[in-house]
């Protein structure tokens, strides 16, 4: 029996699939389980397995399936969905030579190794010519790929399809502004002390999984792990793995991280399985994805509602130490003053990703050389957060970005922010006594919202018009700072 066009393709995107699973579970074991002295061979297996996918995807007979599905006399949405989404991934692929390629996948592996020296020495120079060779290398490809598109247009489109830098522009310069006045009003009054005092780091970790559990985490379909840096990972559709960092007296910093990991986790265990595989069944961008794990993390995981469901579930493990919600509350969402990142909470983070934007887009546009570029950090961190960074550590070189090659990726984080704003708008809209439900652990009706309008439609639609499918048209910068003043004024 002849294979359809369509079931050839289903078949090239499992194996693809297949393939980047393989890497996944090599990724996962080598930041939990792998030996320190297997690090050689590790990077070789990954290197093999990222050179099949890479053959496999840019093959010239997925190329001509992807062009016969469209040809197609009357494609299904599903179709229509894996030929809009495939042509733009496989063209970005194969129009990129692979010379070129060979010098970014060297550039960003030198980039990184000075990268760690040049921050361990709190130097700049020591990286700076490595941050000029991927500003010209990201120039290079994206020239390669659209030479009449803006560059910075054509990076993006990596993480966020569909989003320009005249859209971020125009939402972060709204934004900025706003943020600003609630960051200046929150700091005139005496804040909050923080939570300092010390949790065992294995009763926390137990903490954890009774949350994760109780959130609606598929523990059969995905295991919680220790690692030096918090991520989630997707090991094939039915193993979601997340791995967390607790501190032993930061609780919670790393119920945090937990939270936002989970949300990205139960995304991924959220989609949908079906022909076409990843090109339909996926998330729909970096953004997207970003706003499950910011709500989650910030909305639900730092609200009055979820420290007051938390309060016995805490006693359960820390039976001895005194846990009081409110309290918890107020610390949980402290404005800080500090310049870095990381450490930011949900007012001043957004500040620092407008700051690396511009610095981005300058560099691109060689508007700023790359020496410039310490200075012109120093200048819009004391503008936007009111603190010059004491050293290069503390300023340019506290990100790992840029080393690796990924410019375009910083404004995901924010836009994550911003669409996770008008999805709990409208989730309060249709439950406006949310906060009663988060009291009594009732977190079912958050995921089986988010199922419905998010997980489930996969990558059918793009991330604007799914997100105007799910919540209707809102305005998120409007949604964000609304939701931001509320809580930041009361606090």
């Amino acid at each position: 029996m002849t294979m359809s066009v369509w079931d050839e393709l289903s078949q090239r995107i499992t194996d693809l699939d297949t393939l980047s699973s393989i890497g996944g579970l090599l990724g996962w074991d080598q930041q939990v389980m792998m030996p320190s002295g297997s690090a050689g061979g590790r990077a070789q297996q990954r290197e093999f397995i990222g050179r099949l996918y890479h053959e496999q995807a840019t093959s010239t007979r997925l190329g001509e399936l992807i062009e016969a599905v469209a040809a197609l006399p009357h494609p299904t949405l599903e179709q229509q969905a894996a030929v809009r989404n495939l042509r733009r991934t496989y063209r970005r692929a194969t129009c990129v030579p692979p010379k070129l390629a060979s010098r970014m996948a060297q550039a960003n592996a030198s980039g990184v190794a000075a990268w760690v020296e040049a921050k361990k020495e709190r130097q700049f120079r020591l990286f700076a010519e490595s941050l000029q060779t991927n500003v010209d290398l990201a120039r290079e490809r994206a020239q390669a790929i659209d030479s009449s598109r803006h560059p910075y247009n054509v990076l993006l489109e990596d993480y966020d399809p569909g989003t320009t830098v005249e859209d971020l522009r125009r939402m972060f310069g709204a934004l900025q502004e706003g943020l600003a006045e609630i960051r200046q009003q929150a700091l005139a009054r005496k804040g909050p002390s923080p939570f300092t005092e010390y949790c065992d780091p294995a009763k926390q970790l137990a903490l954890h999984h009774d949350v994760m559990r109780a959130v609606g985490y598929d523990t059969t379909r995905g295991v919680l792990n220790e690692s030096e840096h918090p991520f989630s990972c997707r090991v094939g559709s039915q193993d979601v793995r997340i791995a967390t960092h607790v501190h032993a007296q930061d609780l919670l910093s790393g119920l945090a991280a937990t939270m936002h990991e989970l949300g990205h986790a139960l995304y991924e265990q959220g989609l949908p399985e079906g022909q076409g595989g990843s090109a339909v069944y996926s998330a729909t961008s970096t953004g997207m994805h970003e706003s499950q794990s910011r709500l989650w993390e910030n909305m639900i995981g730092r609200s009055r509602g979820f420290y007051q469901w938390l309060q016995p579930v805490f006693a359960q493990h820390f039976p001895d130490q005194a846990f009081d919600p409110e309290n918890v509350y107020r610390s949980s969402n402290r404005i800080t003053s500090g310049s870095i990142r990381i450490f930011a909470e949900e007012v001043s983070y957004n500040l620092h990703i407008i700051l690396r934007f511009e610095i981005e887009v300058a560099l691109l546009e060689r508007r700023i050389t790359v020496e410039e570029v310490p200075g012109e950090w120093a200048r819009l961190s004391e503008q936007f957060l009111g603190v010059r960074p004491k050293d290069d550590a503390e300023g340019v070189l506290q990100d790992a970005h840029w080393a690796g090659g990924a410019f375009g990726y910083f404004p995901s984080y924010t836009l994550g922010n911003l669409y996770a704003a008008s999805i709990f708008a409208q989730l309060r809209e249709c439950y406006p006594d949310l906060d009663r439900h988060l009291e009594k652990g009732n977190f079912s009706i958050i995921l089986n919202f988010l199922r419905e309008r998010i997980h489930r439609q996969g990558h059918l639609f793009e991330t604007p018009e799914l997100l105007e499918k799910s919540v209707g048209h809102r305005d998120h910068v409007h949604d964000l700072l609304d939701y931001l003043r509320e809580r930041y004024t009361t606090v």
